[in-house]
């Protein structure tokens, strides 16, 4: 018994794991690029009325986001899970300007494949049934 114990034979420890990582990084910013240019392209014009979803600063309270949207003369629809985003709808032109004014980092309209915003869920779209909707 004169043979020493081998060394197990391991050209980088851990490089799997680094691999993975790289992987997981690579993966990350090209989603976190898609997603900046699809909701870049998807945000409205300032002169875009209608159905649409109001995105105010994080930290932003209801009674606050409530209250601009009310004095940039549209109705708030409801919230969403993220709380500082609201479905919310303006019938005149101007109005997705005039909730920037009142402190909307951007608002953004339907989904380009059909349903209409709905927070956690999506519906589809019934333009018609949702034009005849007004809040009491």
């Amino acid at each position: 018994m004169t043979g020493s114990p081998t060394a197990p034979s391991s050209s980088s420890p851990g490089t799997g794991h680094g691999l993975a990582v790289a992987f997981f990084a690579v993966v990350l910013v090209v989603w976190a690029g898609m997603m900046g240019l699809s909701l870049r392209q998807a945000a409205l014009p300032e002169e875009t009325d209608g159905l649409m979803l109001a995105v105010f600063r994080p930290g932003t309270t209801e009674v606050e986001a409530f209250g601009a949207m009310v004095q940039a003369g549209g109705d708030p629809v409801r919230s969403t899970w993220l709380g500082f985003a609201w479905v919310t709808r303006g019938l005149e032109p101007g109005f997705v300007g005039r909730l920037k004014r009142q402190g909307a980092i951007a608002a953004f309209g339907e989904l380009p494949v059909g349903p209409a915003l709905g927070g956690c869920a999506a519906m589809p779209v019934d333009s018609a049934k949702i034009a005849a909707t007004r809040l009491q």
